[in-house]
């Protein structure tokens, strides 16, 4: 999976421009490039992912806690695996949907 994402550590963090590598009802695998420090992006924050996908009519908002993060050298990337917090039955569905459409694709 290839998505185009904003990440944000809540509240009024730094958005970071982001690909979402790995997404599941539970949580994501995020990746930032070329990132400087952490982004606030560090174990137990609370963040908001905002995906971008073709199959959406406005992107996809979900909020969680980062559960992990990992950096790479070469190229220099910061990966976070975000674990969602589930507030809003329709944002859980429109999840869903878009994960649904992705396994037809598959």
């Amino acid at each position: 999976m290839n998505l185009p994402a904003t990440v944000e550590a809540l509240p009024g963090g730094t958005t970071l421009g982001a690909r979402v590598r790995d997404l599941g009802l539970g949580g994501a695998c995020v990746e930032v490039r070329d990132a400087e420090g952490d982004g606030g992006l560090t174990v137990g924050a609370t963040v908001r992912v905002e995906l971008t996908a073709p199959t959406l009519w406005d992107p996809l908002t979900l909020t969680g806690r980062v559960a992990w993060t990992t950096r790479e050298t070469v190229p220099p990337v910061l990966r976070a695996g975000i674990a969602f917090q589930h507030e809003s039955p329709s944002v859980l569905f429109a999840l869903f949907q878009l994960l649904g459409h992705y396994a037809f694709e598959g």
